[in-house]
């Protein structure tokens, strides 16, 4: 009678088959296992690697840069920009700034950098620059024709704080600086690419009056800044969003997770086509042994319902083992040294997300108990006295 096929019944069929041939519960619950593994470690490293360019996003780069508009090589005027931009919500910092081309010379050595003229103070609110001083400080150059500069670019100038580079370049005035402080953002271009310099000190280069050739503003949420940047084109600004100014960290990022889902999507199939195998192996092995419970009284539904059970036990299993395996993988990948775009070492990112463990183990139970279907199917519909026979 079905009443009398409980599930503990139907449990404890399936535990013997699980135990009987333990080779074959090895394979299937290794290869769930192997496939949830090497899925835990590559979301690991996805989550890394976009937790480490949302940090620059967030660290760095301004969210939002009014600009020039097109055919102008300045902002004139721009303090009505400063004063809209503090009026958007959630706004942080606004900091305008006169960039010029210049190439910085000391002694024998010479090499061209962008200088940036900033407020320090403002300046700070965008990209924290503070915190990566490593000698004297930003506000010193504020003090007269100062200048402070990446520690990779002193050491290519091999100049150190207190002496005094010439910057000059076509079309400017040459001038005389003193470095004043040294910064380390830890990213090549920047550091030995980029130099800050007072906004008087930039106009006096260039020749220029109360003008600046970017606006930067930081919000307190970055992704706010596609409205934030649309309220600003609106009053007629040259505004630009982070997505916008830097497209290779949004196209990364979609690219990166685009080509790891279909990776761990292939890699959990195959693991569920090896359980679908054996399953259909069992059944066949099996075949004697589902006459008798037919015989006994068993229902096709209960002997689908074991088969199925049996998959999706299979498949838990292999995916506890699999979060674990996965788990000590990405924790023993964190330090790994590895070179980044810019020719730095950095460490490996690895972001552990608990949800992703919980993900994985329903997706790898559901796969599981779609692989032992057809199986399942294929053993309830057999003929009782044909599958006595064996």
């Amino acid at each position: 009678m079905e009443s009398s096929f409980i599930p503990t019944f139907e449990i404890s069929v399936v535990a013997r088959h699980i135990t009987y041939r333990k080779w074959r519960t090895f394979l299937s619950v290794g290869a769930v296992a192997l496939a949830v593994a090497i899925s835990i470690v590559f979301v690991s490293i996805q989550n890394g690697f976009s937790d480490f360019l949302f940090d620059i996003v967030f660290r760095f780069l301004p969210h939002i840069t009014v600009s020039p508009l097109e055919g102008d090589d300045y902002i004139h005027l721009y303090r009505g920009i400063v004063d809209n931009a503090w009026a958007l919500p959630g706004v942080l910092g606004v900091s305008p700034s006169l960039a010029a081309t210049a190439t910085l010379a000391y002694k024998d050595k010479s090499d061209n950098v962008v200088m940036s003229g900033i407020d320090p103070v403002q300046a700070n609110k965008i990209s924290n620059i503070d915190k990566y001083m490593v000698q004297g400080q930003i506000e010193s150059i504020q003090g007269g024709k100062r200048i402070v500069m990446g520690a990779p670019l002193a050491k290519k100038l091999k100049v150190k704080v207190g002496d005094t580079v010439q910057a000059k370049f076509p079309d400017a005035i040459p001038m005389r600086l003193l470095v004043s402080g040294l910064f380390s953002f830890g990213y090549k271009e920047v550091d030995e690419g980029v130099t800050y310099i007072s906004l008087d000190t930039a106009r006096e280069f260039l020749g220029e009056g109360d003008v600046v050739t970017s606006i930067d503003i930081k919000l307190e949420d970055a992704f706010q800044a596609e409205a934030s940047a649309k309220e600003l084109r609106s009053f007629g600004y040259n505004a630009k969003d982070w997505q916008e100014l830097f497209p290779d960290i949004v196209r990364t990022l979609a690219f990166e997770r685009t080509q790891n889902n279909i990776t761990m999507l292939l890699l959990m199939i195959i693991a569920t086509f090896g359980i679908a195998s054996i399953m259909n192996m069992l059944v066949q092995e099996k075949t004697r042994e589902i006459g008798m419970l037919m015989a006994m009284g068993a229902t096709p539904a209960n002997i689908q319902k074991l088969f199925l059970i049996e998959s999706a036990l299979l498949g838990l299993l292999g995916a506890l083992a699999g979060c674990v395996l996965g788990y000590v993988v990405s924790i023993n990948l964190m330090g790994v040294q590895i070179p980044d775009n810019m020719g730095q070492m950095m460490d490996l990112p690895i972001a552990i997300n608990p949800v992703d463990f919980v993900v994985f183990t329903l997706l790898a139970v559901l796969l599981s108990t779609i692989a032992g279907y057809y199986p399942a199917r294929k053993a309830s519909r057999l003929d009782p006295v044909i599958a006595l026979k064996g």
